[in-house]
């Protein structure tokens, strides 16, 4: 789909980074994404995906169907270019799922909706202490066979919001650029480290390793 010129002056601040450009900005707005978590956990993320022009947003908040429809509406207003919903079902043609680990409820949220044979990509945020992100490019593997240290979950960091918003760059990075390497980023703090992804076998979800995953 080609800009158009409000399109162009909207998003030229994004546009003029050589890792975007105007085909990664088409993209963006070609893309579509689910979110999942608690809805407190949505909010500043979504308003972030929203302002860069990503074309359609589904959420799952886990059948809270009151204060997303007024958020919705909200989000609409910031940028008509975006269409925000509600995940009712499993989209299976959206890429990637954007899952936001914020509570024990999430945590068990986040078991089920990545259980099954979904390959999207998956990036999953974990928010309590010392805070994780895991990228996955495509599944398998899954989360309960991609890190151990993803569950249980714990009282929510201090630096949630930063993780948060890390991990939804990770998105956008996808949506301009699939990955095709996996890997794990872990919080001190403010700062942070990465290394490769690794699973775990004879996993009863995955049983072949994605592309950039290694096996133990």
């Amino acid at each position: 789909m080609a800009l158009s010129e409000l399109q162009i002056e909207r998003y030229s601040r994004q546009i003029i980074l050589p890792q975007v450009g105007g085909r990664g900005q088409e993209r963006l707005l070609a893309a579509r994404i689910v979110m999942i978590g608690e809805l407190a956990d949505l909010e500043s993320p979504l308003a972030y995906l929203v302002g860069a022009g990503v074309g359609t947003i589904l959420l799952n908040t886990f059948g809270d169907s009151a204060r997303p429809g007024y958020l919705i509406g909200q989000m609409r207003e910031l940028n008509p270019d975006v269409n925000v919903g509600l995940a009712l079902d499993r989209p299976r043609d959206f890429d990637p799922n954007l899952m936001f680990i914020g509570s024990e409820r999430a945590r068990d949220a986040a078991t089920v909706a990545n259980s099954g044979s979904a390959r999207t990509a998956l990036i999953a945020a974990r928010l309590d202490g010392p805070g994780q992100i895991a990228i996955i490019p495509s599944r398998p593997p899954c989360l309960a066979c991609a890190s151990t240290t993803l569950m249980p979950f714990g009282t929510k960091g201090d630096n949630s919001e930063l993780v948060k918003m890390v991990a939804t760059t990770e998105a956008l990075k996808h949506l301009v650029q699939p990955s095709v390497a996996g890997a794990i980023i872990t919080f001190s703090g403010l700062s942070s480290h990465a290394h490769e992804l690794v699973i775990r076998p004879n996993c009863t979800i995955c049983t072949d390793s994605g592309p950039g995953i290694a096996r133990k």
